[in-house]
């Protein structure tokens, strides 16, 4: 390098075999003179002293051999057996993996709405026109009537009641000639059309059956028993691992995205349906490597967009405090074995054999096994409630992303503490036409009377009709403890506007599951496409907590004065 160096010193090192902190007796500082004007190659950082590199391993403790040798085979074995079985009530019902997880468990009958009839109506038409009978849909307007009241679900609008006037001519009760043609009664009505002959009849049964696939595959079908539980405002359901003999238990899924941590381990049960499956892995370990890493080597210039040595933490933070550790320290410790899974199954790692480059074998147990000291037990994927001494890990059959509609039906839970009561207010209900519709938000604005000229006493206000009043009432078997029922007032119709709310009295919800903050529960539309290219759409809901709390003005034993004179 053209650089000239000028030194005043004289260095007296006293050096050990290995000494952590070499002692520099005396020492003066080095100037650099360059000799020309030009520094392109002294940025070069040319390097021609390799004993300075040993001399600055040596310094750094890189001879000192701490580290074991680097791991050039991993053998794993492991037993994996599918989730064949599915619980939502008493039975235990078969599960193939055909179907998402989230469409079984949610999954629930779509609303005949208008739009709905309007396009059952639709492919049927076509369907007859295929076969030769286009001009026969008349006969199922007049055999199937739709009934705008009884067989249209959602609340009627204005809107709605002109697309139902629009669209008699070629509507019809979709809803009654699907449950026709799955009872069977659908060929003996269409022996009441006359003019058919037996070709023709067969056709139209044929169109019927045609129909009733159509829907089966637009829209998923629900299970029986449901997995919703309304006293909770969460699903509830099991699956169940019969190779395997474990069940994994989701108690508390409010609805969404569902993965892993969602599930505990219940109590196991041996279905016998498919035996478990012993496999072993030999791999080469590759280290693991994430954004803002150390670099491991002199020289190399380290990406600065994650900079783990500028966290503002404080003495007190321990998280980032271990997470900075841990990034700075021990990143480069750390490999990673690939082990490809079924979707959709329950998997013990029964052990790991990793070779060194010094031919040295260990034996790689579970952390957190035995149990000597419970309290120090930790895990990052081991589901609550195993407690086998092999890790267990769930790989759900669960989308990895879908697409949500708008919530056709809203409705929240709050807590109003001046009424001193709960308030399930319907904020969206479905229309007619299958939309989002919002009821009165206000309560209905009086006619004017004559004027007070005394004091009147109202016994109690009225609210809207979309707000329902739940009320305390004892919890069996307990003391203190309360659970809120559904009520009504007085001058309230005596059913829900909405699906949600619209469950046999009486209706009771766990005390503890509106908290202060409240409970929002959406109900709409979910779609999605699932691992062999299959379309699934479903009705399905969603619980997550609520914005905080409200108040319906309702008063009791209120005194009027009148205006002063």
């Amino acid at each position: 390098m053209p650089v000239a160096v000028r030194a005043a010193a004289v260095y007296n090192f006293t050096l050990t075999p290995r000494d952590p902190i070499p002692l520099v007796r005396g020492w003066n500082r080095l100037e650099g003179r360059p000799r020309s004007a030009d520094f392109e190659r002294s940025l070069r950082a040319e390097v021609r002293d390799p004993l300075w590199f040993l001399t600055r391993q040596w310094q750094f403790g890189e001879f000192e051999g701490d580290d074991a040798g680097s791991p050039i085979d991993a053998r794993i074995a492991y037993e994996t057996a599918p989730l064949d079985g599915y619980r939502s009530g008493a039975d235990i019902l078969p599960y193939d993996g055909k179907t998402p997880l989230e469409a079984r468990v949610e999954g629930e009958a779509v609303p005949f709405d208008l739009m709905l009839h309007m396009q059952a109506a639709r492919v049927f038409e076509r369907l007859l026109a295929d076969r030769g009978r286009g001009a026969r849909l008349h006969d199922y307007v007049g055999l199937f009537v739709l009934d705008y009241d009884a067989g249209v679900a959602g609340e009627g609008t204005s809107e709605a009641r002109a697309m139902f006037d629009a669209g008699q001519s070629f509507l019809f009760d979709a809803a009654q000639l699907i449950a026709a043609v799955r009872d069977g009664s659908h060929a003996t009505r269409i022996a009441g059309f006359t003019g058919l002959t037996a070709t023709e009849s067969a056709q139209l049964v044929e169109a019927g059956q045609l129909l009733v696939s159509w829907y089966e595959r637009t829209y998923t079908q629900p299970t029986q028993p449901p997995a919703w539980r309304p006293d909770r405002l969460d699903y509830h359901f099991d699956c169940v691992s019969g190779g395997n003999a474990v069940t994994v238990t989701a108690d508390d899924h409010r609805g969404g995205d569902l993965d892993w941590h969602a599930f505990d381990v219940g109590s196991p049960v041996a279905s016998g349906r498919t035996a478990p499956t012993v496999s072993a892995l030999s791999f080469l370990p590759t280290t693991v490597r994430f954004a803002g890493m150390p670099s491991p080597r002199y020289w190399e210039m380290e990406d600065g967009k994650t900079d783990f040595g500028r966290l503002d933490v404080n003495t007190n933070d321990l998280a980032r405090l271990l997470l900075a550790e841990y990034m700075l320290l021990f990143s480069n410790d750390w490999c990673a074995v690939p082990l490809a899974l079924p979707v959709g199954s329950f998997t013990r790692i029964q052990g790991l054999l990793v070779t060194d480059v010094f031919g040295e074998q260990t034996l790689i147990r579970a952390a957190d096994r035995g149990r000597d000291s419970d309290w120090q037990r930790w895990s990052m994927y081991r589901l609550d409630g195993d407690d086998s001494a092999n890790m267990g890990l769930l790989l759900a059959p669960a989308l990895a992303s879908g697409m949500r509609s708008a919530p056709v039906e809203q409705v929240r839970f709050l807590r109003d503490e001046m009424a001193n009561m709960v308030w399930a207010v319907e904020y969206r209900v479905a229309s007619k036409l299958g939309e989002p519709f919002n009821p009165a938000l206000a309560p209905p604005v009086p006619p004017p009377g004559p004027a007070a000229t005394a004091a009147r006493f109202h016994l109690g206000d009225s609210v809207p009709a979309n707000w329902r009043p739940f009320i305390p009432a004892h919890l069996p078997g307990s003391q203190r403890s309360i659970r809120l029922q559904r009520a009504r007032l007085p001058d309230q119709p005596a059913l829900p506007l909405g699906v949600v709310l619209d469950a046999p009295a009486p209706y009771f919800v766990a005390e503890e599951e509106v908290p202060r903050a409240g409970r929002l529960v959406t109900r709409g539309f979910r779609r999605a496409r699932w691992t062999d290219g299959a379309t699934f759409l479903w009705m399905g809901r969603e619980s997550p907590i609520g914005r905080g709390e409200g108040s319906s003005g309702l008063v009791f034993d209120r005194v009027e004065e009148p205006p002063p004179a």
